[in-house]
């Protein structure tokens, strides 16, 4: 459900493991993720150390108790990679679907822990029926769509057994409900991206869930190692050094920019900035 866990000092590395036993250890602990921390305390648990406690006590679980005002059920085609799915409508390409406010590695260029980000995602998604919201209420508003065209949306699925049966019933009223976009970045699949000036409604949260990866070492923190990186004042990404410690540079989009700064990757991290495209690919 969106959070690698340790277990015995050992970092479970697989996505399907990660989701396997995350959603084992919830079904004992959940009923909605407000009771997240009682359920804890009442059960004596040890490890206070570990991601999934850390997480739940710092209330910024991706679990939630029900869906989003607004939210559309669909039923997902198929699952390009870790941020990028395709759902079924009344035409032949389906409806693009852009995870909104993260970014995962690139399969194309076969970035580290792209392959797994992809079967996060499709682990919950893929062939299943899921949920979308969007950032701005009116649905023909070009703000939720990015410059391909695609569908920038929250993707939301229940955590129950019913959902792996492809399709749910109307019946069926899941008490808990995983924001894949959060649970990416909670694993450590997944960064947070805002390329905009405009933030959306849960970034804090989704910061927040980024430097605990990034504490814990979860997927591709593992083998992170901090280093010097440079922002404009008021840019969005952070940019490459030329040379250590160097305010010397060759990406493009700072070829007129004045004002640079030097700071290290992790503060930038925190601020919710991510690494240049131009710069990192």
């Amino acid at each position: 459900m969106g959070i690698c866990i340790s277990t015995a000092k050992q970092c479970i590395s697989t996505g399907e493991e990660v989701v396997d036993d995350f959603i084992n250890r919830q079904s004992r602990f959940y009923k909605e993720s407000e009771l997240a921390k009682e359920h804890l305390s009442q059960k004596k648990q040890t490890g206070n150390d570990s991601h999934i406690n850390n997480v739940l006590k710092s209330d910024i679980s991706p679990i939630y108790p029900s869906l989003p005002k607004g939210a559309k059920k669909y039923h997902c085609r198929s699952v390009y990679d870790g941020d990028t799915i395709t759902l079924e409508d009344n035409s032949k390409t389906g409806i693009k679907i852009r995870l909104l406010g993260i970014d995962t590695p690139e399969i194309t260029e076969k970035q580290p822990f792209s392959q797994e980000a992809k079967e996060y995602t499709k682990k919950y998604c893929h062939n299943k029926d899921v949920w979308i919201s969007l950032e701005h209420s009116d649905d023909e508003n070009e703000k939720n769509k990015d410059r391909y065209g695609r569908l920038l949306a929250f993707v939301w699925v229940p955590l129950n057994s019913s959902n792996n049966n492809k399709r749910q019933s109307s019946k069926d009223i899941p008490e808990q409900w995983l924001c894949i976009n959060e649970g990416l970045v909670g694993c450590g699949l997944a960064h947070v991206y805002s390329p905009s000036k405009s933030k959306v409604h849960n970034n804090d949260k989704l910061i927040q869930l980024q430097k605990l990866a990034r504490k814990h070492k979860r997927g591709q923190w593992k083998t992170y190692k901090d280093y010097h990186a440079i922002v404009t004042p008021s840019g969005s990404a952070f940019h490459k050094c030329i040379k250590k410690k160097s305010m010397k540079t060759d990406c493009k989009y700072l070829a007129r920019s004045k004002n640079l700064s030097l700071i290290l990757a992790s503060q930038a991290y925190e601020k919710g900035m991510h690494p240049c495209r131009n710069c990192f690919e």
